[in-house]
């Protein structure tokens, strides 16, 4: 990107007026520009594809493919695009599976317009940007990997499921929130099961209500 260029961005969340809002306060500023604008990761990564945008800012929670396996198949693909996750969760967990698929930062909504411009700007600029609320967490996970061997275990799903699972929610309503059929929750639950050493629900239930997901 020139410096008298245009910053190219595209919004990636499903909830319309987010995405429309966080357009319309880009496209007010002299130095971005929104190129696309999408509602689930599989559009956002044709769109990627088709634009080569500079940013791309990617909710975690979107059908069809969420925002963190969005990321990393387009770093994979394009490692020079930036990615800054957005989100309504300060959650250090996710902070550190988006750090692991390569994103530059992470943005809460709500945020207030000029931090939101700023974190954007330092993320184009090459610095790496995170809540301070976070940062104290996700150092010690940056010197201490291991900590937490059995939670470590649990891939990106397993973790949300294992969310929902302590909230109570039935197989059903798991099933429907991360659009995938029962049988597959079930498989998951085994495989979580098996990596937390417990036998049951209700077991699984009281280990993860003692750790941070």
């Amino acid at each position: 990107m020139s410096p008298l260029s245009k910053a190219t961005i595209i919004v990636a969340d499903d909830q319309p007026l987010i995405r429309d809002g966080i357009a319309a306060i880009l496209d007010m500023e002299d130095n971005y520009i929104v190129v696309g604008k999408t509602g689930d990761g599989l559009a956002t990564i044709e769109q990627v594809q088709l634009q080569r945008p500079d940013l791309v800012l990617m909710d975690i929670h979107m059908p069809k493919l969420d925002g963190l396996q969005a990321a990393e198949r387009i770093k994979r693909e394009f490692p020079e695009i930036k990615i800054l996750i957005l989100t309504t969760f300060e959650d250090t967990e996710y902070v550190w599976e988006a750090m692991r698929h390569g994103a530059s930062g992470y943005l809460v909504k709500g945020i207030e317009t000029a931090k939101m411009l700023s974190i954007i700007q330092d993320c184009l600029d090459g610095r790496i940007n995170f809540p301070a609320s976070i940062q104290q967490r996700l150092a010690q996970l940056l010197h201490h990997p291991d900590e937490n061997e059995k939670m470590n275990d649990l891939s990106l799903q397993e973790r949300k499921i294992a969310g929902s699972l302590m909230q109570g929610k039935s197989n059903q309503a798991i099933a429907d929130e991360l659009f995938l059929t029962t049988g597959t929750v079930k498989n998951y639950l085994s495989s979580i099961y098996k990596k937390l050493s417990v036998t049951s629900r209700s077991e699984a239930i009281a280990y993860l209500h003692g750790k941070e997901l």
